[in-house]
């Protein structure tokens, strides 16, 4: 069985080795914009009446201009 003096000075070699590590890790946070088409500047919501149409073509279930949905069938 191993002395706890002796785990004490693996564990801080540890430490140390891993925080000599962290410190060459560059941590510059770099942001990308790949499509500035879908980003709106104004703030403003979009106003096209297709979204709506597209939505509801995509729903599983629809039912005067509304989507059908399960409610809570995985509560017991």
């Amino acid at each position: 069985m191993r002395n706890v003096d002796e785990i004490e000075k693996e564990a801080r070699k540890i430490l140390d080795e891993l925080s000599k590590m962290l410190e060459e890790i560059d941590l510059e946070e770099e942001f990308y914009i790949i499509e500035k088409d879908n980003l709106r500047e104004d703030g403003e919501p979009t106003k096209s009446g297709d979204f709506r149409n597209f939505f509801l073509r995509n729903a599983p279930k629809v039912e005067d201009n509304y989507i059908v949905a399960e409610v809570a069938t995985w509560v017991e």
